[in-house]
């Protein structure tokens, strides 16, 4: 998936330590469950004398921290309190009880789906105003789930292509169709929800393992809405990959946006407590200015503090919606529609299709400790939803009946462009550098099988870009010196 701040995530560790806290716990209603109407919530504390219960609360803009009460604990640390969960909001909310004493402090995070309560920044909003000028070309509001492997014709694939080769998550992701399945609906929110009872956990996403499905190339517009869950290791996010020409090609240059990467958990090392997450770009087996870009925005944006951008709600706390506009000249990652950071957009983002993925992985380099919860963790995930500049064509979704290939690739000094064409097209050849500067060009109109020479003998070793116009249609091909 990503680089954290510890490993690559080419690399996957399995960590299992205790969480130091766990010094509240809630006995019922269950972790993760449903209610409806006034519920208690009991409470067993034995280190602390008093607990208050906070849940975020509709209302104007962001909302706000709404106190519940204030649980006087008996002897033994247990106490209860009465949940009016029709005053809060619809669907997925987070309770938070917290202790503090002159030797303690811990918060506990009830995970909770409210059947009742009040409809509050449900659906899909207006159109968000980073994609002005763009369409509409992908949207999905969870009414209905279509999820499945390989060749099942479902919209989303249920792992990480190619073939789920490169899935991360300590706790597994799990095939919609298996008895394990981390997937559900609920209402209109799709849940996936990591369970280390089952050792499953779940990941979306847009294009198939034969690069079916849905991409969309700059200038282009992705956001997505969700709530997640605090649990220490808990991993969710929602980020872009770059399509790559050989998609089973492990060390093929390629960029990957993370629009918002998270990591559950408090207290000393935790990596995003409070109101932070992660934001990135990398420029996988790239240098030059392509990782100059990335690390002086690592170096510069990460993380994303919401309270610093006048959000006051975590990621954990209240739904948000997250956004990403990539653009010929500037990449910009958006919260709630606030920019939280930018950079130059990555040369290879410019010609190459993205597609994207949520999941609810955990491990990342972190420990990872659901004990306190059950082992259970859910993310709630209201709507996504793509924009596409109305001149730059859709990435379609399916493969074109046109062949295009070019080798050799690697290549010394010279390769060529091979084309099948059944009729007679305009085929216009750009051949960039990682700078996006053309260093050499072709136009010709052709049909059948066709050989177009490229040499390159001339240029510097590193990755060129084969932007390759056969009629209306756009291929972009990756050439390795």
């Amino acid at each position: 998936m990503k680089k954290t701040i510890i490993i690559s995530l080419f690399c996957v560790f399995l960590i299992c330590e205790t969480y130091s806290a766990n010094l509240i716990n809630v006995t019922s209603p269950a972790y993760c469950s449903e209610i409806q109407g006034t519920t208690t919530i009991n409470i067993s504390a034995p280190n602390f004398a008093q607990v208050t219960v906070y849940c975020w609360k509709q209302g104007e803009g962001f909302g706000a921290n709404s106190i519940v009460g204030t649980v006087n604990l008996d002897a033994n640390g247990i106490g209860s309190i009465a949940f009016a969960a029709d005053q809060y909001p619809h669907g997925p909310v987070t309770v938070r009880i917290s202790g503090t004493s002159s030797t303690n402090s811990d918060n506990c995070y009830l995970q909770l789906y409210n059947k009742g309560g009040v409809s509050w920044n449900e659906g899909m909003p207006a159109d968000p105003p980073a994609a002005a000028g763009m369409n509409l070309v992908f949207s999905d509001d969870f009414t209905n789930m279509s999820i499945g492997t390989d060749g099942s014709g479902a919209k989303f694939y249920d792992h990480k292509p190619p073939h789920g080769t490169e899935d991360f998550s300590s706790i597994p992701f799990t095939d919609f169709s298996s008895t394990k399945n981390p997937f559900s609906q609920k209402d209109s929110y799709l849940r996936i929800r990591a369970d280390a009872n089952k050792n499953s956990s779940g990941l979306i996403s847009s294009m198939f393992s034969n690069k079916s499905g849905f991409k969309a190339q700059a200038p282009c517009y992705f956001e997505c809405r969700f709530i997640a869950p605090n649990a220490p290791g808990t991993w969710p996010a929602f980020w872009l990959l770059g399509v790559k020409d050989n998609i089973n090609e492990y060390y093929e240059p390629s960029d990957e946006l993370d629009i918002i990467e998270a990591y559950g958990g408090e207290g000393a090392g935790a990596p995003n407590s409070g109101a932070k997450y992660g934001i990135a770009a990398h420029a996988w087996v790239q240098t030059g200015i392509a990782t100059q870009i990335s690390d002086q925005f690592y170096a510069t944006y990460f993380p994303a503090n919401m309270s610093n951008h006048g959000i006051p709600s975590t990621w954990y706390e209240a739904s948000h919606i997250y956004g990403c506009l990539v653009g010929l000249d500037y990449t910009i990652y958006y919260c709630d529609n606030i920019e939280v950071g930018r950079h130059p957009t990555l040369p290879l983002s410019k010609i190459k299709p993205f597609y994207f993925m949520i999941n609810l992985a955990t491990g990342g380099g972190w420990p990872v400790d659901l004990s306190r919860y059950n082992g259970l963790a859910d993310m709630y995930v209201d709507y996504v939803r793509v924009y596409n500049s109305a001149q730059t064509g859709l990435i379609l979704d399916k493969e074109i009946d046109i062949d295009v290939n070019i080798y050799p690739n690697p290549v010394t000094s010279e390769t060529a462009i091979h084309l099948n064409l059944p009729k007679l097209e305009d085929i216009s050849i750009n051949i960039c550098n990682v700078l996006g500067q053309s260093v050499l060009s072709y136009h010709s109109y052709q049909q059948g099988k066709i050989k177009i020479p490229i040499n390159l003998s001339a240029e510097s070793n590193g990755t060129y870009l084969a932007k390759i116009h056969v009629g209306n249609l756009q291929f972009n091909k990756t050439i390795i010196k």
